[in-house]
């Protein structure tokens, strides 16, 4: 009975860190859909504020903050599911280009990434005694992750669009990858200048370094890593190979001018994120405990 009523346990939390609205009758409660929909919303209205970048296919936005938002209070799969939906919405509105998958995939990601970070946290914060020396242990593990595979394919990257290999262009390539190397420097200043400055409130320190940790690393996933890479074939997709110009210039033109609104928009997206939670977090969480009690009392 003893092992039977610790395996129920232990079922009940890995389901409710991917599941914390459970089970799916949940979203019958209009009170759950209107949420939902203001988050909904909120991701058209941050859509039609993104200031666009002139002479650069990119723009400065925070329209994922709303994305982030769905992943962070209805878990990693309903983040993803959501995530999908918001960005045909978002295509079916704005239409732009054409639509090519290693781009629609990027709004999932974000909310499958918010869930789980978002479940680790609300772990993290039940705890009696908060070590916030753990929670930035793992940080920095995750951003060492990062960091190694954003160089790796970054240099690999580089390396082989090379094809004019002319002095300038080897200048241009060591000014991205010091610039991202710059976007790492910035991080850890702005992490530990949050952490010093709340020392006292441990547990508004826990949630700033989680949300700082999937804004972070939807930035260097989505636009270091996977960017280059999505961007060159989605130009095969449109070309049948990338133009000339971007075989020369693709990494200057793509990279340089990225990391640096990246490096303006990581930080504020992050305290935009942070503050939301925190302003959000006893409304939204009383509702959804409600209506999880209410479902799972009368399961029971």
């Amino acid at each position: 009975m003893i092992m039977s009523d610790h395996n129920q346990r232990r079922r009940k939390t890995i389901i409710k860190f991917f599941f914390p609205l459970y089970p799916i009758k949940v979203f019958r409660s209009t009170k759950l859909m209107f949420i939902l929909a203001l988050l909904f919303a909120l991701r058209i209205i941050l859509q039609l504020v993104s200031i666009p970048i002139p002479g650069f296919v990119l723009s400065f936005s925070v329209s994922y903050t709303a994305v982030m938002l769905i992943g962070w209070y209805f878990g990693p799969v309903y983040g993803l599911i959501c995530g999908a939906i918001t960005d045909t919405l978002t295509y079916l509105i704005f239409p732009g280009g054409v639509w090519y998958w290693m781009y629609a995939i990027q709004e999932p990601i974000v909310g499958m990434l918010a869930g789980l970070f978002a479940s680790w946290c609300a772990y993290r914060k039940t705890k009696d005694k908060i070590k916030i020396g753990v929670d930035i242990a793992i940080q920095q593990m995750i951003f060492l992750a990062f960091a190694i595979c954003s160089y790796t394919v970054l240099i690999m990257w580089l390396s082989n669009s090379a094809t004019y290999n002319t002095k300038m262009y080897v200048i241009y390539r060591w000014i991205a990858l010091g610039l991202i190397t710059a976007f790492f420097v910035l991080i850890e200043v702005f992490t530990f200048y949050n952490v010093v400055s709340n020392k006292h409130n441990l547990r508004r320190n826990v949630t700033f370094i989680y949300t700082l940790i999937l804004v972070a690393s939807c930035t260097l996933l989505l636009s270091f890593m996977l960017g280059p890479i999505s961007s060159v074939s989605y130009l095969e997709y449109l070309n049948s190979r990338p133009p000339d110009a971007w075989i020369k210039f693709g990494a200057v033109y793509y990279l340089i001018p990225r990391v640096i609104v990246q490096s303006i928009k990581t930080p504020v997206e992050a305290l935009l994120l942070t503050s939301l939670v925190l302003m959000l977090d006893p409304t939204i969480t009383r509702v959804l405990g409600n209506v999880n009690n209410r479902w799972e009392n009368i399961k029971a």
